[in-house]
């Protein structure tokens, strides 16, 4: 009983802390109705989208639970669509991988479309092939904390760094949030959070 209290003020603490944006997609929703938003979301997507934009989401995986309850963010996690072969290339817990659009979406509880600045159809193939030569990667869980390391990413390292931003500066000041790259391009589509409603 002591344990469950000593874990409701951490709680407590961190959310005076960092707000309550992060709870936001604690919950999956699923069912029929949703079934037809996550389509019409994947349709933006796949329409608007071009080859190294990012897709920045609040995803339902345990780790994005974890980033954005304790950064108190809207979201937690990023992606590089690669529109060609209809994935997103994403630095997981178990290394740098690939999944399909519809998997990146199913995972969603939010995701935003964004434009990298200085993108190109050019540019954008770059920054891909960039990305690509990263898969197998390992984690990069020192550069959570501000400890980058040069051969391993995080999500949003990855995701700046195949831009040409420079992304392994010590300190945690240096941290790439997702929520960073959401001011870092244009925004061509924000699904708002899952509601049942196709947007």
């Amino acid at each position: 009983m002591k344990l469950a209290g000593f874990y409701a003020f951490g709680l407590v603490i961190i959310f005076a802390f960092t707000g309550c944006a992060g709870l936001n997609g604690l919950v999956r929703k699923t069912g029929p109705k949703y079934e037809a938003e996550l389509q019409s979301w994947q349709m933006a997507i796949t329409t608007k989208g071009g080859n190294g934009m990012w897709l920045i989401h609040r995803g339902y995986r345990k780790g994005d639970d974890m980033v954005a309850i304790l950064s108190g963010s809207s979201f937690s996690h990023v992606g590089i669509l690669d529109t060609d072969k209809g994935e997103v290339i994403e630095s997981l817990w178990n290394g740098n991988v690939t999944n399909s659009i519809a998997d990146f979406v199913e995972i969603s509880h939010r995701v935003v479309l964004i434009k990298p600045e200085g993108w190109t159809p050019e540019t954008g193939r770059d920054a891909l092939a960039k990305a690509r030569s990263q898969l197998g990667k390992k984690y990069d869980f020192s550069g959570l904390i501000g400890l980058p390391s040069s051969n391993r990413w995080y999500c949003s390292e990855l995701a700046s760094w195949c831009w040409g931003r420079q992304s392994d500066r010590k300190g945690p000041w240096h941290i790439i949030h997702p929520r960073r790259l959401t001011k870092m391009g244009t925004l061509l589509f924000d699904s708002g959070s899952r509601d049942g409603e196709p947007d």
